[in-house]
């Protein structure tokens, strides 16, 4: 009995662990998605880009990464000129590359 609970414990600091290492690599691909989101988006005043932003979350055995704007007109401009999806573009294969070690 006291092996199974080491064993048990064991195995849900591992995926604990895990967890939190995919939450790390998220925040540092979303982190890269966000400057280049920056960079590309179009400046008519500075608002867009100072409030492009990320979040990372769980959400059961899921990580999910978000990068977005709370700016009304943020759907507009990325329609005009687009910024956020070119930087997940640009991205893509680093943040994949990022998970390739878990």
């Amino acid at each position: 009995m006291g092996l199974r609970r080491t064993v048990h414990r064991t195995a849900a600091e591992v995926i604990r662990e895990r967890r939190e290492r995919q939450k790390e690599l998220m925040k540092t691909g979303c982190a890269m998605i966000t400057a280049d989101a920056k960079l590309l988006a179009p400046v008519d005043t500075t608002e867009l880009k100072r409030r492009i932003d990320d979040d990372v979350r769980q959400e059961g055995n899921k990580t999910i990464g978000t990068v977005f704007s709370p700016v009304d007109y943020a759907y507009w401009a990325e329609q005009k000129q687009p910024h956020l999806e070119p930087a997940v573009d640009q991205n893509l294969q680093a943040v994949k590359n990022l998970f390739r070690g878990l």
